[in-house]
């Protein structure tokens, strides 16, 4: 399994601090963690971690699809805004996640290509297409 596969190894530090080893990568780890009260704020939490991946999924795709079709473009700038809310049953959830990437064509000639691009780069993003469908999740819990 290569780093692109997905696959990561969290191990815990204490309560809810996790070192992230992401599998083959040649760039270190990280630390995440939850928020206070309940943890210390030590690195991005879930829902950071989730905007953070849906953010960098959908500026990298529509980085691709503009160079496809040899658009230059201003450096992009993203911000992902996560809105929780509580689902049928009272638990909190990642309700909507409100992406805004900002960029333009370096050369107004290339508008109409640009503008094309952007109608259709989010059918070819990975994590949020993954998101959007619902992708199923199998866990288990076992003995170390």
């Amino acid at each position: 399994m290569s780093a692109a596969d997905g696959r990561v190894d969290l191990a815990q530090v204490e309560q809810y601090e996790f070192t992230v080893a992401f599998a083959d990568a040649p760039f270190p780890g990280l630390t995440v963690d939850e928020s206070p009260p309940a943890g210390r704020d030590r690195g991005p939490n879930p829902t950071q971690a989730l905007a953070m991946a849906i953010g960098h999924c959908m500026s990298s795709t529509l980085v691709h699809t503009l160079a496809r079709a040899r658009v230059p473009v201003a450096p992009l700038k993203t911000t992902v805004r996560a809105t929780i809310g509580a689902n049928a049953q009272g638990r909190r959830r990642v309700r909507e996640l409100h992406v805004e990437i900002r960029t333009r064509p370096l050369d107004e000639a290339d508008r109409a290509r640009f503008e094309e691009c952007v109608a259709i780069f989010s059918e070819f993003c990975t994590v949020s297409g993954a998101v959007r469908e619902g992708v199923p999740i199998v866990h288990t819990v076992r003995p170390e």
